[in-house]
């Protein structure tokens, strides 16, 4: 696994208490022990105690009393106009984080280049239904993690997959069929409607990848199937995938969803097929715990078309 090299100066921060920084801003603001006491809710002996580590780690007395008030030092001075900006931008930053985390990330990994699921659907529920969740979708074309892993160590909380996944902890339910279909652009030289097998093997083909080991062996068959069909392209983008079709005169196989969507926007057409093409079951998984969350079950729903 890949680490990351420390940094000797945050190590040095590790073996000292930044609330006593803290401490020292409230004393040098206001000028008052009993006050910083009253602000952190604390007693005056802790504050007073932890101003004695503050002088011994810094070797200065930082502020000198004069009858009932105390002034900083010269050094207290300097020390507290490095600290105030920093200080501040650690405030920012907390509050940003404290922000952020009330808006649950939910992170879908999916190996489908079209989003079968319908997210634009789920965006529209989790408004409707004032959920409070952000979607963090990754595309697993090449690379796929193992769905078992990416679930059980908490990466993701909701895994698409062609195969099932099997395991005590996790729910796996079928979410639908795909129906791959050939396309090409619509003044394609090819004008035919319908596609033989040997009238593929004539054409140049474009091709999808994926690691998804179901589909990837389905599209083997497939390519078996077809015997000399030369591949001319290969791409794990969905839109250079497109763009090839819709500017050369090569086929590729799409979603019969994908073609439904995007026939219009790169003027394709569908080609049918004079041989029979598997269908791509699609899985949805994600960890039992979930259910236990109402607002997890509403996006759920959504998905699942409920």
């Amino acid at each position: 696994m890949k680490t990351t090299t420390v940094s000797d100066k945050v190590l040095k921060l590790a073996s000292f208490n930044l609330n006593l920084l803290t401490t020292f801003c409230l004393i040098y603001s206001t000028r008052s022990i009993t006050e910083v006491s009253e602000i952190l809710d604390v007693t005056p002996p802790s504050i007073s105690h932890s101003l004695r580590k503050l002088r011994l780690h810094f070797e200065d007395p930082l502020f000198i009393r004069h009858g009932n008030t105390i002034s900083p030092t010269v050094f207290a001075d300097d020390l507290y106009t490095q600290l105030k900006h920093p200080l501040e931008i650690m405030s920012d930053s907390v509050g940003r984080s404290k922000q952020t985390n009330n808006r649950e990330t939910l992170v879908i990994y999916s190996p489908f280049s079209v989003a079968v699921h319908s997210l634009s659907s789920t965006i529209l529920k989790i408004k409707s239904e004032n959920l409070n969740y952000k979607i963090k979708y990754i595309e697993t074309n090449l690379g796929i993690p193992d769905a078992l892993e990416l679930l059980n160590l908490r990466k993701a909380d909701i895994v698409f997959s062609a195969a099932p996944v099997i395991s005590a902890t996790l729910k796996c339910v079928l979410l639908r069929e795909l129906r791959p279909i050939l396309v090409c652009r619509k003044d394609n030289p090819f004008q035919k409607t319908s596609v033989s097998i040997e009238e593929l093997q004539s054409l140049d083909l474009v091709s999808h990848l994926t690691a998804d080991q179901v589909i990837y062996q389905k599209k083997q068959s497939l390519m078996a199937m077809l015997n000399k069909t030369h591949v001319s392209f290969e791409t794990n983008s969905l839109m250079m995938l497109m763009t090839l079709l819709s500017e050369t005169d090569c086929v590729g196989f799409i979603t019969e969803e994908g073609f439904d969507r995007y026939q219009q926007v790169f003027g394709l057409r569908k080609l049918d097929l004079q041989f029979p093409v598997q269908q791509v079951n699609v899985y949805l998984t994600y960890r039992k715990e979930m259910e236990q969350k109402s607002s997890f079950m509403l996006f759920l729903n959504s998905i699942l078309g409920n």
